[in-house]
C-alpha cells in the first residue's frame, strides 16, 4: 500500500510539473515563450498574443503582417465572437461552415485560413487587373481587406484607422513576410497588330499559362484614357480570347471613320501575385 502511494504521488507530481499535451480544441499546448506563436494561444490570450499569431500566419503566406490583425480588430475588436450568422475574429457568415473551412466557428485556424485565401486571391486580382500590388502599398491595405470581407458600401473605409494600431500589437515582433514562389508565370498571348474593335466587340486577344493555374486581365490605353477587362482563369486546355472595351476617344474616332491607336497590355498572375506582362501597339481600324 506504501509503495502505491509513492508512486501515485510521484506521477501527479510530474504530470503537474509537465506542460499539459493539450491545449484548447485538442491541439498541442502553446508556446507562451515565443514572440510569434505558431499555435492559436487561446481565446483569453492576451490581445499582443493573438495579433501575434495572426502576423506569423500571415508572413508565412507572404502577406504583410497588419493585414489580419486590421480586419479582425474592425470585425470583432480582436475576439473570437460566437453570433448568430456571423463567427469569429473576422466576422464569417456561417454559410462559409463547409468545405475547407468546416467548423471554423470552433477552430480560429479556419478563420485566419479563409482571410488568408481569400485576401490572397484578391491580391492575385488586382494584380492581374495591371492594377498597383496592394501589399507594396500600407495605405491600401484597408481597401484590400474591404475587398475581403465586403461589407456594404459606407463601411468600406473602417479598415484602414486601425494600421496603427495593428502594429503597435504586433510591434515588429515577427519575421518579416517570406515569399517562397517569386517566378512569374509563362504567359502566351497572341495580339494582332491590326483591329477592326467596332466589328469584333472590343479590342481581341488570345491568352494561355501552359504551365499554371492564373487569371489574366487585359487593359488597352489611349492617350490618358484606359478601359480594362476583368481577370479571369484561362481554359486549362487552350487559349482563351479575352476582349476588352475600346476607351471612348477612340471610339468616337472610329465611328466617324478614322483609325486609332492603342496600347495593349496583358497581364498574367499566379496565386502567389507574381505577374508577367506583354504589350503591343495596335493600330485600330474603323
Amino acid at each position: 500500500m506504501a509503495r502505491s502511494i509513492v508512486l501515485a504521488t510521484a506521477l501527479l507530481a510530474v504530470l503537474l510539473s509537465a506542460p499539459s499535451a493539450l491545449a484548447q480544441g485538442g491541439a498541442p499546448a502553446p508556446d507562451f515563450d515565443e514572440p510569434c506563436p505558431a499555435l492559436y494561444p487561446g481565446d483569453g490570450a492576451p490581445k499582443e498574443r493573438l495579433a501575434r499569431w495572426m502576423a506569423r500566419v500571415a508572413a508565412e503566406r507572404g502577406l504583410p503582417h497588419e493585414l489580419p490583425v486590421m480586419a479582425a480588430i474592425a470585425e470583432s475588436g480582436l475576439r473570437n465572437l460566437r453570433g448568430e450568422g456571423y463567427h469569429g475574429f473576422f466576422g464569417m457568415h456561417e454559410s462559409l461552415n463547409s468545405g475547407d473551412y468546416r467548423g471554423f466557428p470552433r477552430r480560429p485556424e479556419l478563420q485566419v485560413k479563409w482571410f488568408i485565401d481569400t485576401a490572397s486571391s484578391v491580391r492575385q486580382r488586382v494584380v492581374a487587373e495591371l492594377k498597383p500590388d496592394p501589399a507594396a502599398d500600407p495605405s491600401s491595405f484597408g481597401e484590400w481587406i474591404a475587398d475581403v470581407e465586403r461589407p456594404a458600401a459606407e463601411n468600406r473605409s473602417g479598415y484602414q484607422p486601425h494600421l496603427d494600431e495593428a502594429r503597435r500589437l504586433v510591434a515588429g515582433k515577427c519575421a518579416p513576410p517570406v515569399r517562397d514562389d517569386v517566378t512569374p508565370p509563362r504567359l502566351i498571348a497572341r495580339i494582332a497588330a491590326r483591329q477592326h474593335p467596332l466589328a469584333a466587340g472590343g479590342i481581341v486577344v488570345s491568352v494561355r499559362c501552359p504551365d499554371q493555374d492564373c487569371l489574366v486581365g487585359v487593359s488597352a490605353s489611349v492617350g490618358e484614357q484606359t478601359r480594362r477587362a476583368a481577370a479571369r482563369e484561362p481554359d486549362p486546355r487552350g487559349s482563351s480570347v479575352i476582349s476588352v472595351a475600346v476607351p471612348r476617344t477612340a471610339r468616337r474616332a472610329l465611328r466617324a471613320g478614322r483609325s486609332a491607336r492603342a496600347r495593349v497590355t496583358v497581364c498574367a498572375a499566379d496565386p502567389a501575385a507574381n505577374a508577367t506582362t506583354r504589350q503591343r501597339s495596335v493600330l485600330l481600324l474603323p
